[in-house]
């Protein structure tokens, strides 16, 4: 097994059920969300996907990430990877892990490497911050360099990689894939707050969260521009909580951004094979 020494293992193994992780009726955009009628199905290697056995040493495509590779909040039907496979003969397994890091995606690629026979790999990659310790992912805050340094250090060679959408780090890591040739997809956040409804914002959270120089809630009600700081990681669960890219459970990808990513990976793998 790809992931058994890790915690999260015992959770999603032979999962099956509607609400899963963060996914739970508990939000505004649970509700919103136009896809509802749809189950979790883990298999016994603990990866949202039919049982892998049959293609132990057998050619495949491989597909990583974090819970938005996972597609959490929407049916697997609509992830990145189930949308890129539609190009390929060859079997595309999804090997996404809930609450995963870059360090944890290096370490299921290499093992991947050991029981398949991986012909490509497209990446999504995670938070910068995550680390695993001793089984168990962890958000550990650190310095823009030790956390970019950490990255680097976990990099993969010789695929296809991607970082989640722009609103999801800081613009120093923005600037960071930008060096590093790693495209994300850009989120304007004064264009999405502009579109939205507003109106389902709670006062009493806007206010514990508000700035000295941000709009007023009011303000904000109303379709003020938000503030740069409500760009900031420390205020980006607020901002994607509203976004329209978000899917059921408030946070992740909805169908039109999985096609985005499906298609530029696709491209790139064409640009390189067909060239």
């Amino acid at each position: 097994m790809l992931i058994n020494y890790l915690s999260v293992y015992n959770h999603v193994k032979n999962y099956q059920g509607k609400y899963f992780g963060m996914d739970r009726p508990n939000s505004k955009s649970w509700y919103n969300y136009p896809v509802q009628d749809f189950e979790y199905t883990f298999n016994s290697w603990g990866f949202r996907g039919p049982e892998y056995e049959d293609y132990i040493g057998k050619p495949v495509i491989v597909c990583l990430g974090d819970s938005f590779t996972v597609n959490l909040g929407g049916p697997v039907e609509h992830s990145w990877p189930s949308l890129l496979a539609k190009n390929f003969t060859t079997p595309v397994l999804n090997l996404a892990i809930n609450g995963a890091g870059n360090d944890a995606i290096k370490i299921v690629y290499n093992r991947a490497c050991k029981i398949f026979d991986v012909i490509d790999c497209f990446v999504l990659y995670s938070y910068l911050h995550r680390r695993i310790k001793e089984g168990v992912f962890e958000s550990q805050p650190k310095k823009h360099s030790d956390n970019m340094e950490y990255f680097l250090q976990h990099r993969l060679s010789g695929v296809y990689e991607l970082a989640l959408p722009s609103s999801n780090y800081t613009a120093e890591e923005q600037l960071f894939f930008e060096t590093l040739g790693i495209h994300y997809k850009h989120i304007d956040v004064v264009e999405c707050f502009n579109n939205q409804d507003r109106s389902g914002v709670v006062k009493a959270y806007y206010e514990q969260l508000q700035g000295s120089d941000w709009p007023s809630y009011k303000q904000f009600i109303k379709g003020a521009d938000p503030h740069p700081d409500m760009y900031t990681k420390e205020f980006g669960y607020f901002i994607r909580r509203i976004l329209d890219h978000t899917n059921r459970d408030g946070l992740h990808l909805n169908l039109d951004t999985n096609k985005y990513y499906a298609d530029y990976f696709y491209n790139k793998w064409k640009i390189k094979n067909e060239s």
